[in-house]
């Protein structure tokens, strides 16, 4: 067994059981909800952890710089060789040492809306804050995410670097926020379902969710990119420093990577992953 703390949607259970009987290799999994919660799990726990996955520059700026994780090289993994090249060489994941995580998933954020409900179509993060959309805006629970987008919203660059005056006009974005919201959602899935149910009227989420709500038979939707500009995410899989378990690591990853595995994860939770052999499968 090995401790994992990740996304809800970096795993099928399926998956996991089949790989526990062909390989003895039990993934023993605590939710992570977002990166801060992430990082300061793992400065408590250390070594009680083996693997936990992260976003984009958590990666070297964080876990890396503060000596929670242990680089490899990603081409002994053979599977690694089914990603995308470039996704081998990200010169912010590349140290002398050798390579800061195993890459996942991608996208950025989009605001999506249903058509028939939104009126007139959006095209800013202001639709959020509108007061006759109270209680009908899903948002996964991602709470340093939230700030950034409220961030982009009054018109800020860096909202991963914002100021003590401009977290203060985001604050006021924030209360204006809550209000709308009807619940956050622990994962991707949560947020789509809410709009196939006809809950939700406005979401955040990935690269396409409206083909994903008119497969669960939703009404139409439509996504776009805020006229402020949007974050986004790339995450990844961290070998975590001293753990107990890390051994386990690469023969669990060689066989979860592989294509049809990422490709079966692709057709659950719909969203951009590195594995250049899942696309074509």
């Amino acid at each position: 067994t090995f401790n994992w703390m990740t996304w809800g949607d970096h795993y099928i259970d399926e998956q996991l059981k089949a790989i526990e009987a062909s390989d003895k290799i039990i993934a023993n999994i605590s939710e992570l909800a977002g990166n801060a919660e992430g990082f300061a799990k793992l400065k408590e726990v250390k070594g009680q952890l083996d693997k936990i996955s992260g976003d984009a520059m958590w990666v070297p700026d964080a876990y890396y710089n503060e000596g929670l994780i242990e680089p490899f090289d990603i081409n002994e993994l053979k599977v690694a060789s089914q990603l995308y090249s470039f996704a081998r060489t990200f010169p912010y994941w590349t140290k002398p040492e050798g390579y800061l995580a195993y890459p996942f998933g991608w996208s950025p954020i989009s605001i999506y809306y249903n058509v028939a409900q939104v009126s007139p179509a959006p095209d800013s993060w202001g639709v959020l804050l509108d007061p006759k959309y109270k209680g009908r805006i899903v948002i996964e629970n991602q709470p340093e995410e939230i700030v950034a987008y409220m961030g982009k919203a009054a018109g800020f660059d860096d909202v991963y670097n914002m100021t003590d005056d401009q977290l203060a006009t985001v604050k006021t974005y924030l209360e204006k926020l809550k209000p709308n919201i009807l619940r956050f959602a622990q994962q991707a899935t949560d947020s789509v379902n809410a709009m196939i149910s006809g809950e939700a009227w406005l979401i955040t989420g990935n690269l396409g969710n409206e083909d994903r709500v008119k497969d669960g038979g939703g009404p139409e939707i439509k996504g776009y990119i805020p006229t402020e500009g949007t974050v986004g995410w790339m995450d990844a899989e961290m070998i975590v420093k001293d753990g107990a378990n890390t051994n386990l690591l690469f023969p669990y990853l060689e066989k979860a990577e592989q294509a049809e595995n990422i490709a079966a994860n692709f057709l659950m939770h719909g969203r951009p992953l590195f594995n250049e052999q899942a696309y074509k499968v």
